[in-house]
């Protein structure tokens, strides 16, 4: 086992206090810093932190967040040296290291090798090896650091949205996850409950800026948004609070009655958070003119 055998290597040569080691193609590598952690195991997550330029000292890569990887010892497929010497890492380690930019992207990236790069040029890396984790413990950190900056930006969305409101005079409703709305028109019917399948017409568009969406085909062609190619232009149908809308949209639609309409000022973590969504920008407030249609 090829790999294996590479982790066999970086092990003596740590335990005898050398600050460097080579792979079996010739690739120097530098410790920055040696660990004292595990080498990869294929069913956890190792999380490295890398950066990498060009020869001539231009970022290509530097991820402010650690990148998950699943890093396999005994995989014999050819992955290139970067791999490799991925394997021959244990947690805590840091090193440095230079590869060919046209085996780079062959083996590893299998990719086109950009052509501001010569295919002999060095690609030059600085890696940390951060930790391990099993498969449930990285998923529980992202949505932890996903809940912890949705509570940053709703903080900031808030103070947008109360000085938006207080610029243009308007009276909003706000619920506890941040939410506004305006009812601007009255129903007549009762309000839908989970489970329940709603129509709903709708005009989306950024707070202050321009109409993304909307079930109007009149307004899409106004808007200059018109898509020949949508089946139709009628009410979005959908099972109320089983999230397969934007949070906003499931919070309030269910605070209408069958037939009103509303104004709903939807803070970005309620939407599309960080991600954002086609036209739409990463932490955009949204709103949403809406008609609770029909409720089945």
């Amino acid at each position: 086992m090829k790999n294996l055998g590479y982790i066999i290597l970086a092990l003596a040569l740590v335990a005898c206090g050398t600050n460097s080691f080579q792979t079996e193609g010739g690739t120097q590598v530098t410790y920055l810093t040696k660990g004292e952690g595990e080498a990869p195991v294929d069913s956890l997550v190792s999380m490295f932190r890398i950066k990498y330029t060009t020869e001539e000292g231009e970022v290509m890569m530097d991820a402010d967040e650690p990148m998950p990887l699943k890093i396999d010892p005994n995989n014999k497929i050819d992955q290139g040296e970067l791999f490799e010497i991925l394997t021959m890492l244990r947690t805590g380690d840091s090193v440095s290291f230079d590869l060919v930019a046209s085996e780079l992207f062959q083996k590893t990236f299998r990719a086109p090798l950009p052509d501001s790069i010569a295919p002999e040029s060095k690609i030059k890396f600085q890696i940390a090896y951060i930790d391990q984790l099993t498969e449930q413990g990285y998923f529980d950190m992202v949505a932890k650091k996903a809940e912890e900056a949705a509570a940053k930006q709703i903080v900031i969305d808030n103070e947008i949205l109360d000085n938006y409101m207080a610029e243009n005079n308007i009276e909003a409703e706000k619920t506890e996850s941040g939410l506004r709305y305006v009812i601007t028109e009255e129903g007549s019917g009762p309000n839908a409950e989970v489970g329940q399948t709603v129509s709903v017409a709708y005009a989306g568009r950024i707070l202050d800026g321009p109409y993304f969406d909307t079930s109007d085909e009149s307004l899409a062609k106004e808007q200059g948004i018109f898509n020949a190619n949508r089946p139709a232009y009628e009410p979005y149908t959908f099972p109320l609070g089983r999230g397969q809308v934007i949070k906003g949209w499931d919070e309030g639609i269910a605070l209408l009655n069958e037939g009103a309409k509303a104004t709903l000022y939807i803070p970005s973590p309620l939407g599309y958070g960080n991600r954002g969504s086609g036209t739409i920008k990463p932490n955009s407030i949204l709103v949403f003119d809406v008609e609770l249609v029909d409720i089945k």
